[in-house]
């Protein structure tokens, strides 16, 4: 009986964990305004079978006024997409000043 309760147990804790993974890709429909001299990194995320949707996470430099924080952007938004877009140009300016 405690064998079954157990399992039991442990099943109730993997649908939970699987249920609060597939929450993480839920991108606001509104985040703050960040400059592109503040991103430290961009990361597109593919799709995955807990989330229908590729994220775009923004993670912010410890100088900025986020200080390190990541930012999840919604993907669809006509907003981010142009972000990305800008942000790349901006990205790739920037390395060929640096050479």
């Amino acid at each position: 009986m405690r064998l079954l309760a157990a399992a039991l147990l442990l099943l109730l804790l993997a649908l939970c964990a699987l249920r609060a993974d597939g929450s993480k890709c839920k991108c606001s429909r509104k985040g703050p305004k960040i400059r592109y001299s503040d991103v430290k990194k961009l990361e597109m995320k593919p799709k995955s079978p807990h989330c229908e949707e590729k994220m775009v996470i923004i993670t912010t430099k410890s100088m900025s006024r986020y200080r390190g924080q990541e930012h999840c952007l919604h993907p669809k938004l006509q907003s981010t997409k142009r972000f990305i877009k800008w942000y790349n140009a901006w990205n790739e300016k920037r390395r060929v000043y640096e050479e």
